[in-house]
C-alpha cells in the first residue's frame, strides 16, 4: 500500500540550505527527447560564484545520506551517554564514522552519489529506498547498476526512480557523460531484477520504507512505475562572464542549451522509446571541476 504524501514529505531530507547555494532552471528542449530536462549551476550573488559555501552545505548532508534521522538520533543519543553529555565529542566521534562510509581516493564518484541524492529528493519529492552495496574486494562491481533508487507516490502508484550519476572532470566531456549516463540508466533498467541483489537499504532508511525496498526488490509491487534521472556534471569551459548576475546566468543557459543541441544523433540508437521518456536530465556545468573536486575530499 503506497505511503501517504505527508508520510513521505516527514521522510525527505531537508535540502534548503544547499538548494540555496544553487541555481537551477528547468529547459525545454527537442534534443535529446526525454520527460524533462533540468539545468543546475553553483549560484551567485551579483558577479560572485558562491564556491566555497556550496561545498559546505553539500557536505553537510553527508550525514543524511548515511543515516535516516531516526537510526541518527538513536546512535546520537547513545553515544552521547557514553560520553556524558560531551555533545562535541559525540559530532565529531560520529562525523568520523561517517568518513569511513566513502572510499577514500574516488571524490567524483561521491561527489556524483551527493548532488543525486540531494536532488532527487527536491526536484521529485522522493526520499531514498535502496542503494548498491559497497564491495571494497572489487570496486568496480559498483559500476553494476544504478547509483541510488528513490521512491515516491502520488496515493495509487508507487514510483520508483533510478537514479545515475556520472562526473567528468576533464574538458569537452559533456557529450560522453551524456553517453556514458544513457548507457548506464538503460542498462540498469533493462537488468533490474538481476542486480537488485546489489541494493541494500540500510541505516539510511527510514524504517516506514523497508517494507516497501522489500517488496520492490521481491517484486511484489503492484501499481509500480520506474522513472529514469541522469546526473551529468561536467567541466564546462565556456565563457559566461558577464557584469552582473542575470546576464552570468543567462549565459549559462545558452551555454547549456547548446550542449543539449549538439548531443549525438545516434545517443538513443537501441533504446526502446517508452524507456526515453521516462529519462529526467539534471545537467550540472561546473567551471574549473577540478579545483572543486579536489576542495571537496
Amino acid at each position: 500500500m503506497p505511503i501517504s504524501p505527508s508520510e513521505l514529505e516527514e521522510l525527505l531530507s531537508n535540502t534548503s540550505s544547499l538548494l540555496n547555494q544553487i541555481h537551477w532552471f528547468k529547459q525545454t528542449v527537442s534534443k535529446p527527447e526525454a520527460a524533462s530536462h533540468r539545468g543546475v549551476v553553483i549560484n551567485y550573488v551579483d558577479i560572485k560564484e558562491r564556491r566555497e559555501e556550496f561545498l559546505r552545505e553539500l557536505k553537510s548532508t553527508v550525514l543524511n545520506w548515511v543515516y535516516s534521522s531516526e537510526k541518527y538520533n538513536a546512535i546520537y543519543v547513545e553515544e552521547l551517554r557514553k560520553r556524558k553529555n560531551d555533545h562535541q565529542n559525540t559530532n565529531a566521534y560520529l562525523f568520523e564514522i561517517v568518513r569511513k562510509k566513502f572510499r577514500p581516493g574516488h571524490p567524483q564518484g561521491q561527489f556524483g552519489e551527493l548532488l543525486l541524492f540531494n536532488f532527487i529528493q527536491f526536484f521529485f519529492q522522493a526520499p531514498p529506498l535502496l542503494r548498491k552495496m559497497t564491495i571494497t574486494t572489487n570496486p568496480s562491481l559498483e559500476r553494476n547498476g544504478a547509483d541510488a533508487i528513490h521512491y515516491t507516490s502520488n496515493g495509487s502508484i508507487d514510483l520508483f526512480i533510478l537514479g545515475e550519476s556520472k562526473c567528468y572532470e576533464s574538458a569537452y566531456s559533456f557529450n560522453k557523460a551524456m553517453s556514458a549516463s544513457v548507457e548506464s540508466i538503460v542498462e540498469s533498467f533493462n537488468n533490474l531484477e538481476n542486480e537488485l541483489v546489489l541494493y541494500v537499504y540500510d541505516d539510511f532508511v527510514d524504517p516506514r520504507l523497508e517494507k516497501v525496498a522489500k517488496d520492490f526488490k521481491d517484486g511484489n509491487c503492484k501499481n509500480a512505475r520506474i522513472e529514469l534521472v541522469c546526473l551529468i556534471a561536467y567541466n564546462e569551459t565556456v565563457d559566461i562572464d558577464g557584469t552582473d548576475e542575470k546576464t552570468i546566468k543567462n549565459n549559462i543557459e545558452k551555454c547549456l542549451n547548446k550542449r543539449w543541441s549538439q548531443c549525438s544523433d545516434t545517443l538513443y540508437v537501441g533504446v526502446r522509446k517508452p524507456i526515453i521518456e521516462r529519462i529526467h536530465y539534471v545537467a550540472f556545468p561546473i567551471w574549473h571541476l577540478d579545483k572543486l573536486l579536489g576542495a571537496f575530499q
